[in-house]
């Protein structure tokens, strides 16, 4: 008979604690209810947007990176954009600004037709073109892709 009382004593004490548990859970999902329907949610902490630097290129602002669509990028996931823009072939490029664009073609990262002939075929860079160097977002971290357009006013 006693071992028929301890055996209830210590059911009805878990049932007791996971009442306890499942009524400070509930608290907190009403909780957390009552901040979102407030509009107090908790938000995340924002991260630095990261920024893309290479020797011989300069930043550009621009208001609409739309074209950047053409060359397979969504333009809300760019973060950087920087350019060179000064007229010649490859081996007239400052050293820094080939290698950049060797090592991106060897990752699958400089896209176009244009950016093929310019490391391969002897093509020049033009007046009014550019190369792009795009900041990207992607998992797990952010890439660089590289292409050749039209040089766009800030």
């Amino acid at each position: 008979m006693w071992e028929l009382l301890c055996i209830l004593a210590v059911i009805v004490l878990l049932v007791r604690k996971l009442d306890v548990h499942n009524f400070e859970r509930t608290r907190r999902r009403h909780k957390l209810a009552r901040w979102t329907a407030t509009g107090l949610t908790r938000r995340e902490p924002s991260r630095p947007q990261p920024k893309l630097w290479i020797e011989g290129t300069i930043r550009l602002n621009l208001r609409s990176k739309k074209f950047i669509k053409g060359f397979g990028m969504n333009p809300q996931h760019v973060h950087d954009i920087r350019i060179y823009a000064c007229f010649g072939g490859l081996e007239q490029f400052p050293r820094a600004v080939a290698n950049v664009l060797l090592d991106l073609y060897e990752r699958g990262s400089a896209v176009g037709t244009d950016i093929m002939a310019l490391l391969f075929h002897g093509r020049d860079l033009q007046e009014g073109e550019a190369v792009y160097f795009a900041l990207v977002e992607a998992r797990p971290e952010p890439r660089v892709v590289a292409f050749v357009d039209k040089l766009r006013a800030a």
